[in-house]
């Protein structure tokens, strides 16, 4: 259904776009994949006159909360295999749970989306952190706000003709590192927000967890003991 909503959007952008001194930025958002390692998909179509939108590069600065994180390491081989584009603005401690972390910052580079004119797709691996126990549910929601969409389309665009728009300074792209002006630009997002429901543990079961932890612990130091001492005794 949000594949139609979004293709149905694009069609009427289009004629809108064609009419209006200002680019239009439609996104779509989705979260695929199941359990604590997902991916997080955006495309985003800049429609608009083809002398305006044909230059036109796109940058997401996404906000990411404390529930998620994203792997430096893992995007780090993406990046060396040209699959993916992401600058991380904030350090990242992949180990620690979620009452323990911050949200973070992060520019991403999508590339050219051949299913249409003018888009473009990210596709960004999105791991969930753990959380604390609940006392009634053995789910909790975490919400991904939209992003900031930031279009750099050459010097003299968008035409002074366009509302004020805000300008941040961030890298051209990840290669040289040089800076570019680009704008930020209002979008219509296809979902409006997205919410992750990650599975947490359940306080009742907090003394049989720590029962069964005691015993297998001591089993295994047990185990470990028991062999120390035979192959110590043996090699006497």
């Amino acid at each position: 259904m949000n594949q139609l909503v979004y293709l149905t959007l694009i069609c009427i952008m289009t004629v809108s776009a064609n009419e209006s001194p200002c680019p239009q930025l439609l996104v779509r958002r989705e979260i695929v994949n199941k359990g604590f390692h997902r991916d997080l998909v955006t495309r985003v179509a800049v429609q608009g006159p083809s002398e305006q939108v044909e230059q036109c590069k796109v940058l997401i600065q996404e906000l990411i909360p404390s529930g998620l994180y994203l792997d430096p390491y893992q995007l780090s081989s993406l990046r060396h295999h040209n699959l993916t584009e992401v600058l991380l603005l904030t350090a990242v401690d992949v180990e620690a749970p979620e009452y323990l972390s911050k949200g973070l910052t992060a520019l991403v580079y999508p590339k050219s989306d051949p299913s249409c004119a003018h888009c473009f797709i990210s596709t960004v691996p999105l791991h969930l952190r753990y959380h604390r126990p609940a006392a009634q549910t053995d789910t909790v929601s975490v919400t991904l706000q939209n992003p900031k969409l930031l279009v750099d389309c050459g010097p003299d665009l968008p035409p002074r003709s366009c509302s004020p728009h805000s300008v941040t300074d961030a890298p051209c792209d990840l290669k040289d590192k040089s800076l570019c002006q680009w704008l930020e630009l209002p979008y219509t997002a296809v979902p409006a927000e997205l919410i992750v429901e990650v599975p947490v543990g359940l306080t009742q079961d907090r003394p049989l967890v720590n029962t069964v932890t005691l015993i297998v612990t001591v089993l295994c130091a047990g185990m470990i003991l028991g062999a120390v001492y035979r192959h110590g005794h043996g090699s006497v």
